[in-house]
């Protein structure tokens, strides 16, 4: 697979989430919220925003990581 169209640790996206809400953040990693993927997403100022998998209704890649051995990493899941 095109590791281009791959979400990466590191880099910039905005958000659109189903209550069609945009955020903008640096994608932490992945987690768990119950049974469900979820995407966290670190904010300006520090703020830690997780994302359920199913309520993202399309992302844009903002700024790439810039950091090609961290991006080739399979992201952890994030504990907080």
């Amino acid at each position: 697979m095109d590791s281009s169209y791959e979400i990466t640790v590191g880099s910039k996206y905005l958000i659109r989430s189903a209550e069609d809400e945009d955020t903008i953040g640096v994608f932490a990693g992945y987690s768990m919220i119950g049974s469900e993927s979820a995407l966290v997403i670190r904010m300006d100022g520090g703020r830690i925003r997780f994302f359920m998998v199913s309520q993202i209704t399309y992302m844009d890649l903002l700024e790439p990581s810039g950091d090609e051995d961290r991006s080739k990493k399979k992201p952890e899941p994030f504990y907080g």
